[in-house]
């Protein structure tokens, strides 16, 4: 059996990813906040578990703020476990503020040390200003 020598134009792919170091959260269409590496990072080393949502409707801001696993009013934050990633099921609070994107938006975060919260300031294009989404469900009953 013959071998035939074959050159190929082969070229080495070079990776581009970087160390992500800029603070971001997303808000997906399917009601999840997601956490990007960095914020991940600073969530995981300060032992954050469970945020509230808190939101101000007059300047447009959202902050995941630290509290104890297991207040009525906290959201679970799961992390991947090499802290690249994460988010939070988001849904109720997503539609209570009238968040209207149909895409995946990426927002700027700042930590506060002190509060232990991370923050985000919303596009208002983003906002129904009405908050039609919240107001017009129909109310939940059977329980």
């Amino acid at each position: 059996m013959e071998v035939l020598a074959l050159k190929m134009a082969y070229e080495t792919y070079k990776r581009t990813a970087a160390r992500v170091e800029t603070l971001a959260l997303s808000i997906v269409p399917d009601g999840r906040i997601a956490i990007n590496a960095a914020s991940a990072r600073v969530l995981a080393e300060a032992g954050i578990k469970s945020v509230l949502l808190l939101w101000d409707s007059a300047n447009r801001k959202v902050a995941l703020k630290a509290v104890p696993k297991g207040d009525k009013n906290s959201f679970a934050v799961s992390l991947s476990p090499d802290k690249h990633s994460g988010s939070i099921r988001a849904k109720s609070f997503v539609r209570h503020i009238g968040w209207s994107a149909r895409q995946r938006i990426l927002l700027p975060a700042i930590w506060d040390e002190r509060e232990r919260m991370l923050e985000i300031t919303l596009p208002r294009e983003y906002l129904k200003s009405d908050r039609s989404a919240d107001t017009n469900r129909k109310p939940r009953t059977g329980r």
